[in-house]
Parts: structure tokens; C-alpha cells; sequence
């Protein structure tokens, strides 16, 4: 989310403009840690971490499909199915966190101080290219829902009320939410809820091109793309925790 929105797949060393809060601030991070003299960094910046017990974006549409199944309503999302919201597995998010510590702790093999800066800066992001029209196929399989797009004109509404559209979808689902919760004796929900923040539904790509990674670290995904089957995983995990109503 710092990278500024272009038609193409950011690359580590184009143009950075944070369009949410979280990316300005993890953007003043970078710049701040850089400036520190002899200090061993590396800049990772991840696109959509979903997996087993992770608690993000993914996590957050899972939980919107769940009330939407329990009330009998189809899905709408806003703006349109290729909307890119890149994702990677957090299975491979911590290997790649490994493999690139022993890079770095070989001698940085590969890497060209001149052409890609002092410290070193990686994308992580699978291949899968996600989309909300990725997202919403899966969920509507796993959920058994219908899911479709709102028109050009709603969303046009959107963007020029999103913080009233926001609190209406919350208002929408958080009571179901709490009453699916309190249906299965679940007293402690952890880290879930369809609660949707504002940033989270603006009308921008989360695009992100991750092959630096692959070139100079040599690192290899092992969950190259999202899937039915993967999402399923996800909310098997959260039921062993008793999160999920």
C-alpha cells in the first residue's frame, strides 16, 4: 500500500504514494530505519497476507460472506471484478522472510548497490494476480452464495460518500455478526469480524510485481496462487481456535 496506483504491477523501485494510513506510516518506518548508520536492513513489503489464524483483508471479506450466508443475501461488491488485490500465502511469507535473511547473511549474492539501492527492498507477493473477481468466485464456492458487482453508477455514489457507504455495510453486519457469534457459545471471538475499514474499500489496486524476489534471492512460492481449496484451510483454522461461528 505504498506504492502509487499505475495500470502496471509496482515494481520495488517505482514511485511510492501510500494511499492508506498504514502504508504512510509503514513508509516514514523505512525511511526512518534506513537512516541509521551500520544498521543490517531489509525492506520487505508484502501485498494481502492470508493463511491459516491470519487476521486481514481476506480474513475480513470471509467474515462478510459468513453473514451474508446466514441472512440470505447475495453478495455485492463495490467497483468492479478486476480490481487487483494481490495476495500471498503466509506460508510462503515466512519462508521468504527466511530465505532472505540467509541471503543477506551470505553477502547479499546478485545484488547491485548501483542499480537497486543500499538496502535492499523485496516484494512478496504470489503469482496468482488476485482480483476481486478471484476473490469473489472463491468465496461464493465456499459460502454457497451469489456475488456479484454494483453498477458504474452506485459505485460512483460510493467514491463520493465512502465514509457514509462504510458505516452502512457495518451496520449491516456487525449485529448478525454478533448474534452468529452468540449462536455458537463463542464468548471469545479473537482477531475476526466483518468490521470494514474505509481504506480498505477504496477504488485502488493493490498491485505488486514480486520477481525481484525470485531472481536475485532465488526463492521459490510453494502457494503460487489463492485458492478454494486454501480459503477452506484458512476457516478450518480458524474453527480449531473457536473463532468461527
Amino acid at each position: 500500500m505504498v506504492y502509487k496506483a499505475d495500470s502496471s504491477p509496482s515494481k520495488e523501485q517505482d514511485k511510492l504514494k501510500p494511499w492508506s494510513k498504514i502504508g504512510v506510516f509503514k513508509l516514514q518506518a523505512e525511511e526512518e530505519l534506513a537512516k541509521i548508520e551500520g544498521l543490517n536492513l531489509v525492506i520487505v513489503r508484502l501485498a494481502h497476507v492470508y493463511g491459516p489464524y491470519a487476521s486481514q483483508w481476506v480474513a475480513t471479506a470471509l467474515c462478510m460472506a459468513r453473514v451474508y450466508k446466514a441472512i440470505d443475501s447475495e453478495m455485492k461488491w463495490l467497483w468492479t471484478k478486476d480490481l487487483r488485490t494481490n495476495t500471498v500465502h503466509i506460508h510462503d511469507v515466512t519462508r521468504a522472510l527466511w530465505s532472505i535473511t540467509d541471503w543477506y547473511t551470505a553477502g547479499k549474492p546478485n545484488w547491485d548497490d548501483k542499480a537497486m539501492g543500499k538496502v535492499p527492498t523485496f516484494n512478496v507477493v504470489d503469482k496468482g494476480v488476485t482480483t476481486q473477481g478471484t476473490m469473489a468466485d472463491i468465496i461464493g464456492q465456499v459460502f454457497g452464495i451469489e456475488t456479484s458487482f454494483q453498477g458504474q453508477l452506485i459505485s460512483v455514489f460510493a467514491k463520493l460518500n465512502l465514509e457514509s457507504v462504510v458505516d452502512d455495510v457495518n451496520d449491516e453486519l456487525l449485529g448478525p455478526w454478533a448474534d452468529l457469534l452468540s449462536e455458537a457459545g463463542i464468548t471469545r471471538p479473537g482477531p475476526l469480524t466483518p468490521f470494514m475499514e474505509k481504506e480498505l474499500l477504496k477504488d485502488t489496486d493493490l498491485s505488486m510485481d514480486g520477481s525481484r524476489l525470485e531472481k536475485v534471492v532465488g526463492f521459490k512460492y510453494e502457494k503460487p496462487k489463492i485458492s478454494k481449496e486454501l480459503v477452506e484451510d484458512v476457516i478450518e483454522s480458524y474453527r480449531k481456535m473457536n473463532w468461527w461461528p
